[in-house]
């Protein structure tokens, strides 16, 4: 039987660690809305409103689309869409928003005026439109006063 010191444990952790973390890195970060989104390095972005604006798609772990539309002269993330089996983490996508769509959903409850299937909740600062059913979600949030001139929210398919 071999017996290895603290010290060699540990650095045989620390290894364990290090690997481990380099797989982690290989997963590419996604912006949240009203982040800026660096380029993505995989995907061709198509262009939206005139060139207003880029649209790169790509697919969760749950298997559903989403499209991350990006201000062409800002950088800025203003909208995702999104359709497939699961519905996505909105939180995420909302980033620094979720608290805006948080409350503007609980006044919209308490009002009696969320749907069943379908739902469209107007925050100060954020729109959030969700429908479907199990195994077939659809959605989409936005920033109306981020909307570059040339993109409309018809755009946002």
């Amino acid at each position: 039987m071999k017996t290895c010191s603290l010290t060699q444990a540990g650095r045989a952790a620390a290894l364990a660690c290090a690997l481990s973390c380099l797989g982690f890195a290989a997963v590419p970060a996604r912006a949240a809305l009203g982040d800026n989104a660096a380029p993505p390095a995989d995907a061709a972005p198509r262009a939206v409103g005139g060139g207003a604006g880029r649209v790169v798609s790509y697919v969760d772990d749950g298997g559903t689309t989403i499209n991350e539309y990006v201000g062409s002269a800002t950088g800025t993330v203003f909208a995702y869409t999104w359709q497939g089996p699961a519905q996505p983490n909105v939180e995420t996508l909302l980033g620094r928003y979720a608290a805006d769509w948080r409350n503007a959903a609980a006044a919209l409850h308490a009002a009696g005026g969320d749907g069943l299937h379908a739902a469209r909740v107007d925050g100060a600062q954020v729109v959030v439109e969700t429908a479907g059913h199990m195994r077939a979600y659809a959605g989409r949030v936005w920033l109306p006063a981020a909307l570059p001139a040339g993109v409309r929210v018809g755009d946002l398919q």
